[in-house]
């Protein structure tokens, strides 16, 4: 009884005592709020350079359940709060077949159509129980190449000018790491490879029939991270390659779990490693989470002097961030506008903004119904858009997150327009209308 009188008298005190100061102070005003602005259409003087992540939809449109929840009648009543959307090429897959080879087709052709520059190809991860040449996963560089028209047993993909870039994931590299394990420590990976011996040849003693030892040898962690790179910079020379000022682009996806003795010197050591390789200067962009400050990666990429930063899906606002949904693009705005001044101002780490259209989780997971989403909406997105290029970089470019990411319903690819709120081929050429000139 006494705690709750004491702070019945605390309040009291409080009230009263902003009470007499009203007229000191004077009225407060929604105008004095600070993200309480509009977001201005601002005129494009010069095309702007314009990436895309291309995602496998393989998972979610080939999952008959997650198909359903993509594509069924809203009803939030019941728990049914998918985007009610239909893709126009259906239950495709991108899988190295023909099928894959025609909707990769189609996905290009739009992307033309929507001015994108250059794709940015499904992430690729290294093979860690082989050497160079042979340790990128084999179904990675299958698909990569379809976009080099190196398989001549599928339709041959027509570009149209089109181009790609590579994605690697650094999670192969980090098993076991952390700020007391550095990758410059850890045990060395113990690679043993074999091959088919050759017909006829004399076994050697021990040998058998079927295979023979070619190479057992123990190689440092940060020596495979590095003949990664030199895998990756084999693509370079294609002509379909996306460079940016003669460099070429690769993003790079965790960079924030790998742990370091030095990070500055372990970029220097990748650049090193591609230059002596391919004879390029490597241009690398870490993609941090959505919403996380620069700071937080201090000794790893921030440190590590890579070229530029980028951040993932802001319309991600998951984590029970409702708040985030009401004034969203003013609030990306601070947030983006932060991360560029700081990226560049501390460390000299250029910056380059993301754009989305929507964010639903629910086709991937049922349980997603109690997070905050956001729907898709022209006019949001012209405004997400028009953040994006009042946070440009020094090296002015965009992303796009995503082409095709149903997962989440993230997408500019086209839906069926009369079915659900299928917008056609709107984002399209909203995507080309925000940052090509007219």
């Amino acid at each position: 009884m006494e705690t709750k009188l004491l702070k019945y008298i605390v309040l009291c005190c409080v009230f009263t005592a902003l009470y007499a100061c009203k007229d000191e102070i004077g009225e407060s005003s929604i105008d004095d709020y600070f993200l309480n602005y509009e977001i201005e259409e601002i005129a494009v003087k010069s095309d702007i350079p314009v990436g895309a992540y291309l995602h496998n939809p393989k998972g979610v449109l080939s999952n008959e359940e997650q198909w359903t929840r993509l594509t069924e009648e809203r009803v939030e009543a019941t728990g049914n709060v998918g985007p009610y959307v239909r893709p126009v090429l259906g239950q495709y897959g991108l899988d190295v077949d023909t099928l894959g080879a025609i909707a990769l087709q189609q996905i290009i052709d739009w992307g033309n159509e929507a001015a994108i520059d250059f794709f940015i190809l499904p992430v690729v991860s290294e093979d860690r129980n082989r050497v160079y040449p042979r340790n990128m996963n084999s179904g990675d560089s299958a698909f990569i190449n379809l976009f080099q028209m190196k398989n001549d047993t599928l339709p041959r993909i027509d570009l149209k000018g089109m181009k790609f870039a590579l994605m690697v994931n650094m999670d192969g590299f980090c098993s076991g790491l952390n700020n007391s394990t550095l990758i410059e420590k850890v045990a060395p990976t113990h690679i043993v490879e074999t091959a088919i011996v050759d017909p006829g040849r004399e076994l050697e003693p021990g040998e058998t029939p079927e295979t023979v030892v070619v190479l057992d040898t123990l190689i440092p962690r940060v020596n495979q991270l590095y003949a990664f790179y030199e895998r990756i910079s084999d693509y370079f020379a294609d002509p379909n390659y996306y460079h940016t000022n003669g460099r070429p682009v690769v993003i790079i996806r965790n960079s924030e779990r790998v742990y370091s003795e030095n990070s500055q010197k372990l970029y220097e050591g990748i650049r090193e490693a591609v230059r002596q390789h391919s004879g390029k200067e490597i241009y690398l962009i870490a993609q941090q989470e959505q919403w996380t400050p620069p700071a937080r990666f201090h000794y790893f990429h921030m440190t590590g002097k890579v070229d530029a930063m980028t951040v993932r899906n802001m319309c991600n606002v998951g984590g029970g961030n409702w708040e985030r949904t009401y004034i969203l693009p003013q609030m990306m705005n601070e947030n983006l506008k932060y991360n560029r001044e700081y990226a560049w101002n501390t460390y000299g780490v250029d910056f380059i903004p993301p754009v989305s259209t929507s964010y639903n989780y629910y086709p991937l997971s049922a349980t997603a119904y109690s997070e905050p989403q956001v729907p898709k909406d022209p006019e949001e997105f012209k405004k997400y858009c028009n953040v994006a290029k009042m946070n440009l970089g020094h090296n002015p470019m965009v992303i796009v997150d995503a082409f095709n990411n149903w997962e989440t319903n993230s997408t500019i690819e086209p839906t069926e327009e009369g079915y659900g709120t299928g917008y056609g081929t709107l984002y399209l050429k909203l995507v080309k209308e925000q940052f090509k000139r007219k």
